[in-house]
C-alpha cells in the first residue's frame, strides 16, 4: 500500500490521484497511513453517499488511522474533486452498480486487492454490491444508515427523510453538505437519487459472504429500526449496533463511537458478544476522551445555566435599555421561546428532556442567524442600544451552538435473529439484468414473504 505512504496519522488527509484508465479520468481520494505501527491488516476504503464526497469522512478516517490503519476515501466520480466518466452523459447521475463498478475499477488502479469496505447511505448499496459480486476482495463490511428503506423507496419519499435528519446531526453537517451538493450540481444529484432509490438491495445480502456490522442512529429518519432488524436478518453473518443521540450520518456526529465500534469489529471482539438490547458495546458519553474532538468547553450542565440567564436577559433587557417596539417585541419573542426550549431539552435543567442537543444545537445555530439578519434589517430604524442586544443575542446563540459538547452513544448491541441460507447462484450479471427489467415489471423491492411480515408489523 505504498500509495498511502506519505500521509500521516493526526495529520490532515493527504489527496492523491489516481489513473483509472476505463474510465478515462484521475480519481481524487483522501487518505490516512496508519503510522510508524500499522494493524497489518487490509485497508480501510470509506465510500460516501449520495451526492456527497470523501470530505464528510475526514472525522472517520482521521480516527481509523490514529488507531493504526491505513485508510483511504475516494471521490467517486461525478462528485467531490473527481469528474464525470469520458464519454457520459450529462447529468451522469450513476446507478448502484455504475458505481459498484467504478469502485472496483479504482481499487484496481490503486492495487487494493482485499479491503474492509465501510459505506454510508447510498454508500452502503455499492459495498454491498461489491461485496455480492466480487467476495474475495472484501475483508469486513461496515454498513452505515443502510438505504434504500421499503417504506421510503420514492425520491420524494427518501429526500423528505433526508431534510428530516438535518435536525439530528451536528451543526457544522449541514452547510458541509449544501456545498457538496453544489458542486455535485442538483442535476445529477436527482438523477443518481431516482435511480438508486428503488433499488432492492435485499435481494443481494444472502449473497454477502463478509463479515458485517450494521450501524443505526437512534435518530436516523431514512432507516426505521424495523428495516434495520430485518436487514441484518437477511445477511448471513451480521450484527446491529444502534448508537444513541446519532442519526443518519453517525461516521460524522459521532465519529468517536464509531470508530471505535469499527475497532472492536475488525478485531473481532464482537464476534462473541451476546446480543442484547441493554447490552453496551461502546460506553456512554462520559466514558474516555477524544482528542480529535473540536473544542467545545461548554458542557450540558453549564449551558443549561446560560440558557436560562439569557431567556431572563431578554425579557428584562426591553425594560433596562432603549428599545423602540419591534426590538422589543423581538426580545420578548426570544426570551419566551428560549425558556420553553430549555424546558424541553435534553440536559441536566430540563424539566421534560425531549430535545436532542443536537437539534437544540442546530436550532442555536438558525436563531442566531435570523436575530443578526433581524438586527441588520428590520431593526435598522430602533435605538442602537437595543439593536445591538439583539445582535448580541444572535451571536450568542451561534457561539453556544459550536461550544457546546453534544454527547453520543452509548452503543447497544441489539438482539436479532439470523438466517443461514445457502445460495448456490452466482449473481454478478444479476444486477445488471434487474436494471434492463425494472420498467417492464413492478417490484415491491422485497421477496414476497418479506413484505407480508412488514405490512402485518405494522397492522396493515
Amino acid at each position: 500500500m505504498g500509495i498511502i505512504a506519505k500521509s500521516r496519522a493526526h495529520d490532515a488527509p493527504h489527496s492523491i490521484w489516481t489513473e483509472v484508465t476505463s474510465l478515462g479520468i484521475s480519481v481524487h481520494a483522501r487518505t490516512w497511513s496508519g503510522g510508524p505501527q500499522p494493524r497489518g491488516r487490509s485497508p480501510v476504503v470509506l465510500v460516501h453517499g449520495l451526492g456527497l464526497s470523501s470530505r464528510y469522512m475526514i472525522p472517520l478516517g482521521q480516527r481509523l488511522a490514529m488507531l493504526g490503519y491505513d485508510v483511504l476515501a475516494p471521490d467517486l466520480p461525478g462528485f467531490g474533486r473527481t469528474s464525470r466518466p469520458a464519454g457520459s452523459t450529462w447529468p451522469a447521475g450513476p446507478d448502484v452498480r455504475e458505481q459498484t463498478d467504478q469502485l472496483l475499477a479504482w481499487m484496481d488502479a490503486c492495487g487494493i486487492r482485499r479491503a474492509v469496505l465501510f459505506g454510508n447511505s447510498v454508500g452502503v448499496q455499492v459495498i454491498v454490491e461489491l461485496a455480492a459480486r466480487f467476495p474475495d476482495r472484501v475483508d469486513r463490511l461496515v454498513l452505515a444508515g443502510p438505504t434504500p428503506d421499503p417504506k421510503y423507496r420514492s425520491p420524494g419519499k427518501q429526500y423528505s427523510r433526508v431534510v428530516m435528519n438535518m435536525p439530528f446531526e451536528a451543526p457544522s453537517l449541514n452547510p458541509l453538505f449544501q456545498v457538496e451538493y453544489a458542486s455535485a450540481g442538483i442535476p445529477r444529484m436527482v438523477q443518481q437519487l431516482r435511480r438508486t432509490v428503488g433499488d432492492p438491495i435485499e435481494n443481494r445480502l444472502p449473497y454477502v459472504k463478509a463479515p458485517a456490522l450494521i450501524v443505526r442512529g437512534r435518530y436516523d429518519q431514512t432507516m426505521s429500526q424495523p428495516w434495520a432488524e430485518e436487514f441484518t436478518r437477511m445477511l448471513p453473518d451480521a450484527k446491529l449496533v444502534v448508537v444513541e443521540q446519532a442519526a443518519h450520518n453517525v461516521h460524522y456526529t459521532a465519529p468517536h463511537v464509531m470508530v471505535r465500534l469499527i475497532d472492536s469489529f475488525l478485531e473481532g471482539e464482537l464476534d462473541g458478544s451476546a446480543a442484547g438490547d441493554n447490552h453496551a458495546v461502546v460506553p456512554g458519553p462520559d466514558h474516555g476522551e477524544d482528542p480529535l474532538a473540536p473544542v467545545q468547553p461548554i458542557s450540558t450542565r453549564t449551558r443549561g445555566v446560560l440558557d436560562y440567564l439569557a431567556a431572563a436577559m431578554c425579557l428584562t433587557l426591553p425594560g433596562a435599555v432603549d428599545c423602540g417596539p419591534r426590538t422589543r417585541q423581538v426580545l420578548t419573542m426570544a426570551g419566551a421561546s428560549g425558556i420553553a426550549l430549555s424546558l424541553f431539552t435534553d440536559y441536566e435543567y430540563g424539566a421534560v428532556r425531549k430535545i436532542p442537543m443536537t437539534v437544540r444545537a442546530n436550532l442555536d445555530a438558525s436563531t442566531g442567524v435570523e436575530l443578526l439578519l433581524v438586527a441588520a434589517t428590520r431593526l435598522r430604524d430602533e435605538p442602537a442600544a437595543g439593536r445591538w442586544a439583539v445582535a448580541a443575542l444572535g451571536v450568542l446563540h451561534l457561539f453556544t451552538a459550536a461550544a457546546t459538547r453534544k454527547p453520543m452513544g452509548p452503543a447497544h448491541l441489539v438482539s436479532v435473529r439470523s438466517r443461514t441460507p445457502s445460495p448456490s447462484r452466482n449473481i454478478r450479471g444479476s444486477s445488471s439484468r434487474r436494471t434492463e427489467n425494472r420498467h417492464k415489471r413492478p417490484s415491491t423491492g422485497f421477496p414476497i414473504p418479506i413484505a407480508i411480515r412488514f405490512l402485518r408489523e405494522r397492522g396493515l
